[in-house]
C-alpha cells in the first residue's frame, strides 16, 4: 500500500475507494440501520475524540487513518463507487435508495468533510449506478441488478436533486419501445408442468424482481409465470415463437402490470441506434441517452471540486 500511495502522490492522483454501507447492512443483522444513512444515528461510533454518525464518514476516515500511518495523510481521496439498490433485499427499495443517495449528495455538497478531514470532502464521487443491469451476476444477491437511479429505459426511479438547479432527474425522451404487447400465462391451460419453461425464461431473462425483496414478489403464482414469460418474450424482441412455451403462453395487448409490479416492454434496438445516431449528429454538445453515464460522472466531478 505504501508503494501505491507513493506513486499516487508523485502523479498528483487521488486514492480511489468504494464505500457501500448497504453491503454492511445486508451482510450483518446487527448493523444499525440508521448508521447506514445520513440523518444521524442513535448508535454513533466513538473513536477517541471523534464521533461518527454515519458509515460513509467512518469508512472514509478509516482510509485517512491508514494513509496517515504510512506518511500520506494528505493524499486526495475519490469515491469510485457508492450507491444503494432499489430492490433485491429487505433494505433495498425506492425509499431507502432515495434517502441514501440524496443524503450522500447533500453531505458531500455541504463541504462538511469528516472528523479527520473537516471541511475537505472527497475530490470526486461516482454514484453507482446509472442504469439497472439485467445481465449482471446475482451471486452476491439479487440486488446486484438493481443499483440504477434510472430503469433500463432511462426513466428515473425516484426524485433526486444532484445540486444542479433541477430538483428531479430528467427522463429519457422518445424512447424506442417495441409495440405494446406482452406474453402471459394462458389461463385456458394447465400450468402444473410449467417448471422447465420458467427455468428457461429466468435463466435467460431477469426474474429477480419476483424474489424476496422484489417489487413483484407478491403477485401470485400465475403472476410469476406471466412475468417470467414476458421477460423472456421481450428479451427475444417479441418473437412470437418465444411466447409459445408449449402452448402455456399467449400474447396479449392488455397491460398485465399489477400495482407497482410493472410488466416491461422491451426497447427496439434498431430504432434506438437510429435515434442515437441522429442525436449525435444533430446535437453534438447534448447529453443524449447513451451519454448519461459520462454526464453524471462529470457532474459529480465538478460538484466535488467546489
Amino acid at each position: 500500500m505504501t508503494q501505491l500511495a507513493a506513486f499516487l502522490s508523485t502523479t498528483a492522483a487521488p486514492f480511489m475507494i468504494n464505500i457501500y454501507p448497504f453491503l454492511s447492512l445486508y451482510q450483518n443483522s446487527d448493523f444499525p440501520q440508521d448508521y447506514a444513512f445520513f440523518d444521524g444515528s442513535s448508535h454513533p461510533v466513538v473513536d477517541g475524540p471523534n464521533v461518527y454518525y454515519n458509515a460513509f464518514d467512518g469508512n472514509f476516515d478509516t482510509l485517512v487513518s491508514a494513509l496517515s500511518k504510512i506518511g500520506y495523510g494528505q493524499l486526495p481521496i475519490a469515491i469510485g463507487e457508492v450507491g444503494w439498490p432499489t430492490e433485491g433485499a429487505p433494505s433495498a427499495n425506492l425509499a431507502t435508495a432515495r434517502a441514501f443517495n440524496q443524503g450522500l449528495i447533500s453531505h458531500v455538497l455541504s463541504n462538511k468533510g469528516t472528523p479527520l478531514r473537516p471541511g475537505v470532502p472527497p475530490v470526486d464521487v461516482y454514484l453507482f449506478s446509472l442504469l439497472d443491469e439485467e445481465q449482471k451476476s446475482i451471486l452476491p444477491g439479487n440486488f446486484e441488478r438493481h443499483w440504477g437511479i434510472f430503469s433500463f429505459d432511462g426513466q428515473a426511479k425516484y426524485p433526486l436533486n444532484l445540486g444542479l438547479g433541477s430538483p428531479v432527474l430528467k427522463n429519457a425522451r422518445d424512447k424506442p419501445y417495441l409495440p405494446p404487447r406482452w406474453c402471459v400465462a394462458n389461463p385456458g391451460q394447465d400450468l402444473n408442468n410449467v417448471g422447465n419453461h420458467l427455468k428457461l425464461a429466468c435463466t435467460m431473462a431477469d426474474c429477480t424482481t419476483l424474489y424476496y425483496g422484489g417489487l413483484c414478489n407478491a403477485i401470485g403464482d400465475n403472476g410469476n409465470i406471466s412475468y417470467a414469460f414476458n421477460s423472456y418474450y421481450q428479451l427475444q424482441k417479441q418473437d412470437a415463437k418465444s411466447c409459445d412455451f408449449d402452448g402455456l403462453g399467449m400474447i396479449t395487448h392488455l397491460d398485465p402490470s399489477i400495482g407497482e409490479c410493472r410488466f416491461l416492454v422491451g426497447i427496439d434496438d434498431r430504432r434506438a441506434l437510429a435515434v442515437s445516431s441522429y442525436s449525435d449528429s444533430s446535437t453534438p454538445a447534448s447529453c443524449g441517452f447513451w451519454m448519461m453515464t459520462i454526464c453524471v460522472f462529470v457532474w459529480f466531478t465538478i460538484l466535488g471540486s467546489f
